[in-house]
């Protein structure tokens, strides 16, 4: 149990600072805003590449903030019925639905996302914009985020198992009794 505890440390204490360092796009997203609005607005100049950016950059921080998102349990969830179960009943419904919707999803998802960022960096792939702007840093960002919720994912399944074990048997992973 002692194993498992520090690999879930290991792997949140990794996703506490990635979260926290991709959280600074938002400041990107906000200042590129900014700049197309003073741009447009006071100088009646709008750029071309401003929406495609705004977008490219809001897209990367959505997907590269998922895996912190999942740890810190941000994601809406309505436990009116689940918060009536037990505990180890809870730890099972997870432990479930993560192997039948998630497990899956990142399996399916992480070499499609790969295959995405490869072929758009060998082919040199452009937004339809008149910018033109190249598509793979956000499709890379696609893959990292899938990569990073994969491993988060491995996390909160073994939080699970243990929770289980920890009901089954009385004990924490530290030997003391559960409460």
């Amino acid at each position: 149990m002692k194993a498992i505890k520090a690999i879930c440390n290991g792997i949140d204490k990794v996703n506490d600072i990635l979260g926290q360092l991709f959280s600074v796009l938002v400041l990107g997203i906000l200042g590129v805003i900014v700049i197309e609005v003073v741009l447009r607005r006071l100088f009646n100049s709008p750029q071309i590449w401003t929406q495609d950016l705004i977008v490219m950059l809001f897209a990367s921080y959505i997907i590269l903030i998922c895996a912190y998102g999942f740890q810190k349990k941000v994601f809406v969830a309505v436990d009116v019925v689940f918060a009536m179960f037990p505990k180890m009943v809870q730890y099972i419904l997870h432990l479930v639905t993560y192997l039948l919707f998630l497990v899956p999803f990142v399996g399916g998802m992480l070499p499609v996302s790969w295959s995405f960022f490869m072929k758009a960096y060998a082919t040199h792939e452009q937004t339809y914009s008149v910018w033109a702007a190249p598509t793979w840093p956000v499709k890379l960002c696609l893959f990292i985020g899938l990569l990073l919720l994969t491993v988060q994912s491995v996390s909160e399944i073994l939080k699970q198992v243990q929770g289980i074990v920890e009901c089954a048997t009385g004990k924490k992973a530290d030997g003391k009794e559960a409460q």
